[in-house]
């Protein structure tokens, strides 16, 4: 099954897509020897959950996205079916933050997933681990 049978690609993503006014429109790296994916993003004040410090689901959406990006570069299109995130430290407005994500294993259909994300000084703020369903290959 070819990436696009059963999901596409709009270009509307809110994480990377470059069609979505709204979005962030963030670029991923991908080390094909490590199998790292990763991406950076200064947080802005309307991402905020308390003052000053950005909602947790920005942190946790950017932490499901470098996992699922490091599925789809390894060649499987693949949805979230499980996503546990632990916060570690708050992140403040105007930060930026370091996402990283990799396969840490795949049987069958099921991948499972790691992530972090650091600050400039390289501590760790937050940290996931995720279950990914393969629907399809990225593959031409």
């Amino acid at each position: 099954m070819k990436y696009g049978e059963l999901v596409s690609d709009s270009g509307v993503c809110f994480v990377c897509g470059k069609r979505n006014p709204k979005g962030l429109k963030l670029d991923f790296d991908y080390d094909r020897n490590s199998g790292l994916v990763s991406t950076s993003v200064v947080f802005e004040e309307y991402m905020q959950g308390y003052s000053g410090i950005i909602h947790g689901g920005f942190i946790s959406m950017l932490l499901d996205e470098v996992m699922a990006k490091s599925c789809l570069y390894n060649g499987y299109v693949s949805v979230t079916a499980k996503l546990n995130v632990r916060f570690i430290k708050p992140v403040g407005v105007g930060e930026r933050i370091y996402f990283f994500g990799k396969i840490e294993s795949l049987k069958g259909k099921v991948i499972k997933a790691v992530a972090w994300c650091e600050d400039e000084k390289s501590k760790k703020r937050a940290e996931a681990e995720s279950t990914f369903i393969i629907v399809g290959s990225s593959q031409n």
